[in-house]
């Protein structure tokens, strides 16, 4: 599971090329500002009531109450029209959808997130949360809670100085409404697929609100032997004590249980040296293979109105993630004609994680040489305890395998009794926190973002056999201005720092450190009757002492610190169009990642991608609703060996759906996932990989009040 730094060859532009590829965004925002300038009588008329993105406060970049217009930097939002329109039901097929982002699938049921040319290693919670412990998600969460999700691109240094200059995933958890509404929704589709789906909300009492969210769903998969069973339930309150004061309440439990998951995955050569080519069911999973991951999370909020212009807000959270599993990682070559020379290693792992966090911020308004200014100031606290440990059938481990490796007829073994020091990891964390922000209105025009966020992080715990532990303090900057031209279009940048604790020793035993970066922007926004807004951004990311993997040294993972840059332009464009189209697109160009040597890194991330969605309403048939999305990107390729380089051509995979309202209450869906049947490589982020899901067909039958 190596990441390479050195490739056989490199992907590149030439300089022309990537002038024209430059003038080419600019000019589609220039005409898409035309074009909706043209429709705006029209768009007047018929408002289109579920409208994709968000058009209102977003304050996932700074706490200040701004629209994604007024940041100064890219920030894509995935609503839920969105989510119900192209049955976005886990996490990983929404950020799949969302532009920017790649979803590296090493694994069934671990995975990692890309943006810019990085991980994305920070995901919050209404605003609230801290990075993942270990670089990667366990299991496959529900988007069942969400009303909405923001991504914010590049670095978020007010919000959380611990990230990458990738992208800040924000989830926006559904709230109760005090009239009654709610739905239920029965899906069945394609690998025997069943999924019920409820939310009710009200009033429960004269002052008090609630909501509840439950799931069910079970499938069998298009991949050998893997079967998903995942359970859901969401309870949110909200009391209101008066004009002035509420205080909400919520918890969260999310079952993920899947039988036949992968650990590793396919192999990407032969002994020859010639490239593999299974079919896309294969898998490495033994028939005995299972992981169990239960997600809860309890949080509570008090938001407190002080005055006309000022509110106080104490958000509360506590997190707890507890993984179960036994798999068995198969590695090696295989014989292409007789399919020997692949490797066993059975084993059990076992991880509990605890995140206890306090949040807490004022945010007003003041005045200042007669013009009137936004501040922000709070303070977080977060506890973390994380603990995993490996047992492994020490007599079976390492062991060749048969022919049949493919089939999932390897029988376990038992899993030996290991010393939690040497075949375990621990660690536990205090992240301390001061945060800052301003927003100066300058002139009627131009505005300006100052801020600043200091960090104390204290790290203490071990890892297979080393010592893990390591303290760091630091001052994170944020600064960012926009300049409006006119009521439609406006000029912005922004620049912030991050850095992120790392937990990896390196190949002398010694802890890596911290990893520190930065991210610069620099960009256009356009505001499209309000109903739609663009940005056309051109972007630098740093990122330095990043821990790659080196080797297994002595049993234990060792880590090289590593520094990578990346350099590119983004557009996206996201709302309603006229009042017959809803429209969320993306094209992220990433001019380059590289090594402090100027090399091509991370080539397993594309250098270009484009993702359209669209939904179509009908005039003359009011009750039909049709839509497709399309997700392409280019050739990415990974160096397994020093002299064999795996590549996955460009493709595009397309969904489609149609829905008819029977009634006003009740409507009928059909949702096609991948309707080429276009087969192709989930991941080439690991020098293993299985392939993606092939078509896929989904049926739903939804009640509204």
């Amino acid at each position: 599971m190596t990441t390479n730094t050195a490739m056989p060859k490199t992907p590149t532009l030439s300089t022309t090329a990537q002038v024209v590829k430059l003038a080419l965004i600019a000019s589609c925002a220039v005409s898409t500002t035309t074009f909706a300038s043209t429709i705006e009588d029209q768009a007047n008329k018929v408002e289109v009531i579920q409208v994709y993105g968000n058009q209102g406060v977003s304050r996932s970049a700074t706490k200040l109450d701004l629209t994604v217009y007024e940041t100064p930097q890219t920030v894509t939002v995935v609503s839920r029209p969105q989510m119900d329109d192209f049955a976005l039901r886990s996490v990983n097929d929404l950020l799949a959808y969302t532009p920017g982002v790649t979803v590296e699938k090493v694994e069934t049921d671990r995975i990692y997130y890309t943006a810019r040319g990085f991980d994305v290693v920070n995901f919050q919670y209404d605003g609230i949360g801290v990075p993942f412990s270990a670089g990667l998600s366990h299991g496959n969460p529900d988007t069942a809670v969400f009303e909405r999700v923001e991504v914010l691109k590049g670095a978020a240094g007010l919000v959380t100085g611990l990230a990458n200059p990738s992208a800040t995933v924000n989830y926006l958890r559904k709230r109760p409404n005090e009239q009654l509404s709610g739905y239920a929704s029965l899906s069945a589709g394609s690998e025997s697929r069943l999924r019920f789906e409820g939310d009710v909300s009200g009033n429960l009492s004269d002052s008090l609100n609630g909501r509840a969210v439950v799931v069910k769903e079970q499938a069998d998969s298009y991949l050998d032997r893997k079967q998903d069973d995942n359970s859901l339930i969401y309870l949110v309150g909200e009391y209101l004590f008066n004009a002035n004061t509420a205080v909400t309440l919520g918890h969260s439990y999310n079952l993920n249980k899947v039988d036949g998951s992968l650990s590793g995955a396919l192999p990407l050569f032969y002994s020859d040296g010639s490239p593999t080519d299974f079919d896309v069911s294969t898998s490495t999973a033994p028939e005995w293979a299972y992981r169990d991951v239960k997600n809860s999370q309890t949080f509570a909020e008090l938001r407190h109105q002080l005055g006309d212009n000022w509110s106080l807000n104490v958000l509360l959270s506590h997190n707890k993630v507890v993984q179960d599993s036994a798999v068995m990682y198969v590695y090696g070559a295989p014989d292409k004609h007789t399919g020997l020379g692949m490797i066993g290693l059975p084993n059990q792992y076992d991880l509990d994680e605890t995140q206890r966090i306090a949040d807490v911020y004022l945010s007003g308004t003041y005045n200042l040489f007669g013009r009137q200014h936004e501040l922000m100031a709070g303070i977080n606290y977060a506890h973390i305890e994380l603990f995993g440990q490996s047992f492994y059938d020490n007599e079976f481990s390492g062991a060749m395998l048969g022919a049949d490796w493919a089939a999932g007829k390897t029988q376990i073994g038992e899993f030996d009794p290991s010393d939690p020091y040497s075949s375990g990891h621990q660690d536990k964390q205090i992240h301390r926190s001061v945060y800052l922000a301003t927003r100066l209105h300058l002139s009627d025009a131009f505005s300006l973002l100052l801020g600043a966020r200091t960090m104390s992080v204290a790290q203490h715990g071990y890892s297979y056999g080393t010592d893990s532990s390591s303290d760091a303090t630091e001052t994170v900057p944020y600064v960012g201005g926009l300049y409006e031209l006119n009521d439609s279009m406006a000029l912005y940048a922004s620049y912030s720092e991050v850095f992120t604790p790392q937990s990896f020793v390196d190949p002398d035993f010694k802890a890596l450190g911290v990893a520190k970066g930065n991210n610069a922007e620099i960009g256009a926004k356009f505001n499209l009757n309000n109903n739609a807004t663009a940005t056309l951004a051109v972007f630098r990311a740093d990122l330095k002492n990043v821990g790659e993997f080196a080797a297994v040294n002595n049993g234990v993972n060792t880590y090289l610190g590593l520094d990578y840059q990346s350099d590119g332009a983004e557009l996206e464009l996201v709302g309603s169009i006229a009042d017959v189209f809803n429209v969320s697109f993306g094209y992220t160009w990433l001019n380059s990642v590289e090594g402090h040597e100027g090399q091509q890194v991370r080539t397993y991330v594309p250098r270009n991608m484009a993702k359209l969605s669209g939904v179509y309403y009908p005039k003359t048939l009011s009750e039909l609703s049709v839509g497709a999305s399309v997700k392409w990107q280019d050739d990415i390729y990974t160096a397994a060996q020093p002299t064999q380089s795996r590549e996955q051509p460009g493709y595009a995979l397309v969904d489609v759906f149609v829905r008819y309202d029977v009634s006003e209450n009740l409507n009928l869906a059909l949702n096609v996932t991948n309707l080429t049947d276009k087969k192709h490589l989930a991941s080439l982020y690991w020098d293993q990989a299985f392939y993606g899901a092939p078509r896929q067909v989904q049926a739903s039958l939804t009640w509204r009040y």
